[in-house]
């Protein structure tokens, strides 16, 4: 028996109430925890039929068809026959190249220690113990991360795993249709197909008829479902779908622009055979890697963290502490049993529309083991101009802000996590302090300069080992290593801009408008999309 109930109140109005089930989680679903021994098949409807569940409601309306806007009426034209080239993305956890970053982190230290850091005043000792601190955490992360292997099911479980209602569930506000349809096609190439595939509109000014069209007429076992809303944000159009199937065991989110590799459900389902895993976050890697050096730099950079840093959680008891948007994986339970809290919630009577992701998260956290499997890789597409990219990072502060706090409060004391988000908090602003120290305290200061600009570069190539462990069929080893070296200039970015950009957010992590996708900003061919009239723009404002 597991308890689940639970009942707390977060500052600024954040509740929910858990309830307390008795059967096995594996195959639990949210009809009253049922076992389903085994399925006849998914359910068959009118595929032609839309619902608009920001207009009727979802209990009287299982077969009636919605009203659309007038820019998508109409067939359109459907091309049956198109194709998307996704690549092949691997996983070796090659765990004995740990001693490489080890010994390069350790012999660093240990010069930097005799060459410059130790040219400190006892007054300045403070600086050392920070140091010191930062290299115990780090060291252990490296340890950790390397010794990640995905996880691996035997033909009992997998039996068992194939019973499970698996419904995808795409979130969609202003992408690119084609890009849309290419997510699309990727979900219906899984080796094993989801029973749902469920996207919500949410008030979109894109023109979907035709990606609509083409995957109501498509011939499948998986039941496609197209859902248009007005306008209400991420969080709520999840909801919808999770409302219109509110039977499935596994609910795979992600977003619109997310093409998943073909194992990719396959090999997510897998760590749901341990009875505790609650949620299991995929890999993400940019779609769009090759496109110029801003989609590089930050793709690599966000590869190499998740190899790091959320493999490191994993293996620490499973807490990983962000599950990606781009592609991860939950039980059904869990969603229902969160719902009210993840659309209710508020910071200091505002109500947060931002950090759905990192939200999920946290209930998972709160329930059980949250966890990463490398082979469950997804390929979203990352900002290919600068302006895009300063507007999504602002976003993922202010979110980033307000779940820091709940984490702090919520998460076990003992647990892997809490420490996790406390030290980097103590990095942060250790690391803004000696910045600050820095120019007041010349020349005494010099030292530790040379010692960052070594670490600037240093460390991010410690860390950028751990990409050897992923290869990519459209990735040659060439252009993949020489990609790393873009990492330093990754840091240094975030050193000088994002970083202050973080503290903006912070100071305005009451403002929770999405800022991005007020029009369709990434398109699959660099031309843009058609729109609606623009007396019909939405915004989620």
């Amino acid at each position: 028996m597991i308890p689940m109930t639970e009942s707390r109140s977060l500052s600024g109005g954040f509740f929910w109430v858990m309830e307390t089930y008795d059967d096995n989680p594996l195959l639990r679903t949210t009809n009253g925890g049922k076992l389903r021994e085994r399925r006849s098949g998914v359910r068959r409807r009118d595929l032609d039929r839309v619902r608009d569940l920001g207009v009727l409601d979802l209990t009287a309306d299982i077969d009636s068809t919605a009203v659309l806007p007038p820019w998508e009426e109409g067939n359109g034209a459907v091309d049956v026959s198109r194709n998307f080239e996704i690549p092949r993305v691997t996983f070796r956890p090659r765990r004995g190249l740990v001693i490489f970053p080890v010994t390069m982190i350790v012999a660093g230290s240990v010069f930097l220690h005799k060459t410059a850091l130790g040219a400190f005043s006892p007054g300045e000792s403070w600086m050392l113990g920070v140091w010191a601190i930062s290299l115990t955490f780090v060291l252990s992360q490296i340890i950790l991360a390397w010794f990640q292997r995905p996880f691996t099911v035997t033909d009992a479980q997998r039996a068992k795993l194939d019973r499970l209602a698996v419904a995808a569930v795409i979130p969609c506000y202003n992408e690119d249709p084609a890009i849309l349809d290419r997510t699309i096609y990727a979900l219906f190439a899984q080796t094993r197909a989801p029973d749902w595939v469920i996207v919500v509109d949410d008030g979109s000014t894109a023109n979907y008829t035709d990606v609509r069209a083409r995957w109501q007429a498509y011939p499948s076992t998986t039941e496609f479902m197209w859902i248009r809303q007005h306008n209400q944000g991420k969080k709520h159009a999840q909801a919808a779908a999770f409302r219109a199937v509110p039977s499935a065991d596994i609910y795979a989110t992600m977003d619109s622009d997310s093409a998943l590799e073909q194992r990719a459900i396959e090999e997510g389902l897998k760590p749901f055979a341990s009875r505790d895993v609650t949620s299991v976050a995929g890999l993400e890697m940019a779609y769009n890697l090759r496109t110029n050096i801003l989609t590089r730099a930050m793709g690599l950079r966000s590869l190499a963290f998740q190899l790091f840093a959320m493999s490191a959680q994993s293996v620490a008891g499973g807490n990983v502490v962000i599950n990606p948007g781009a592609f991860s994986l939950y039980r059904g339970w869990l969603i229902h049993q969160s719902l009210p809290a993840y659309l209710e919630e508020t910071f200091f009577g505002v109500p947060v529309t931002l950090g759905d992701d990192t939200a999920l998260s946290m209930f998972s956290l709160l329930h059980g083991r949250a966890v990463h499997q490398p082979t469950a890789v997804s390929m979203p597409v990352y900002p290919e101009t600068l302006s895009h990219h300063l507007r999504q990072w602002t976003r993922w502060m202010r979110a980033s802000t307000i779940r820091t706090l709940w984490r702090i409060r919520y998460l076990r004391l003992r647990s892997y996590a809490w420490w996790f988000v406390v030290y980097q908090q103590y990095a942060f602003f250790a690391s803004a302090a000696v910045s600050l120290a820095v120019p007041f305290a010349w020349p005494a200061t010099r030292n530790l300069v040379f010692a960052s600009c070594l670490a600037l570069v240093a460390w991010p190539l410690a860390v950028a080992l751990r990409l050897v462990t992923v290869s990519r069929s459209d990735q040659r080893w060439p252009s993949w290593l020489a990609s790393t070296a873009l990492l330093p200039f990754a840091a240094l970015w975030y050193l000088l801009v994002l970083r202050q950009i973080r503290f903006y957010g912070m100071a305005t992590c009451h403002r929770q408008g999405w800022i991005t996708r007020k029009k369709v900003e990434v398109t699959l061919a660099g031309s843009p999309a058609p729109h609606a009239p623009a007396a019909e723009v939405l915004v989620y404002e």
